[in-house]
């Protein structure tokens, strides 16, 4: 019998112990020791370093030299940091978006707003999460600007972890979602060419979003570990 590739297990690995952070299995905080993720995942140690790495780039997995990795657990203040940021460089993203828009782009919007529809029904929070990426990053693809793609990337790292560990994705019902009609509110924007309200429908979806995350709430669970 082949064995399996080294990068197909290091990928196996790296789904395994993202989808256990992501079914929050795995909380903020908890230490990820190398031999018990060999254990929960049936793989030696090489695929899991590597999946550790992977995952401390998105922003899940924190590793500190000589102490090891731990799932992130980003402080009230990151998190209302991280949104404070992202709806200035947003709202400029979604004005210029608009004055650039193309059906190319806006296309990619749509096929995005299904597919986070069809993933919240099927409750598959990693696609969940890849789909409003995605979203988020063409409205900063055609604004045109790469400096400012770059920075709403980078916050973007922070606040998908923010949604991973705490927004309520689990009890929300597909016809309940603000989040899908916000963003459906803002193809409508961008499709009439409109950038006063591209930009003022971002400021609204950024907002909403950082209040549905119910930061009171969060601060007392941190506290509380």
């Amino acid at each position: 019998m082949e064995k399996e590739p080294r990068g197909n297990l290091e990928d196996i690995a790296y789904r395994k112990i993202r989808s256990a952070i992501l079914a929050r299995t795995l909380q903020p905080g908890a230490r990820l020791a190398e031999p018990v993720l060999a254990r929960m995942t049936g793989m030696s140690r090489t695929p899991i370093r590597g999946a550790l790495r992977r995952l401390a780039a998105e922003g899940l997995v924190g590793i500190t030299p000589n102490q090891g990795a731990v799932v992130s657990a980003p402080s009230a203040k990151d998190i209302r940091d991280a949104y404070i940021t992202r709806e200035p460089l947003e709202a400029l993203a979604a004005r210029l978006a608009a004055e650039n828009a193309e059906e190319a782009g806006i296309l990619r919007l749509k096929e995005a707003a299904e597919k986070e529809v069809r993933t919240l029904r099927e409750r598959n929070l990693s696609e969940y999460i890849e789909a409003n990426n995605e979203f988020h990053l063409t409205v900063a693809s055609m604004s045109g600007n790469k400096p400012l793609g770059s920075a709403i990337q980078n916050c973007l790292t922070l606040t998908n972890v923010c949604l991973a560990f705490f927004d309520p994705f689990y009890d929300v019902q597909v016809e309940e979602s603000r989040s899908n009609w916000e963003h459906r509110l803002l193809i409508e924007a961008l499709q009439a060419r409109d950038p006063s309200w591209a930009e003022a429908a971002m400021r609204v979806h950024i907002r909403s979003s950082f209040a549905y995350l119910d930061i009171g709430k969060i601060e007392r669970e941190m506290d509380a570990r």
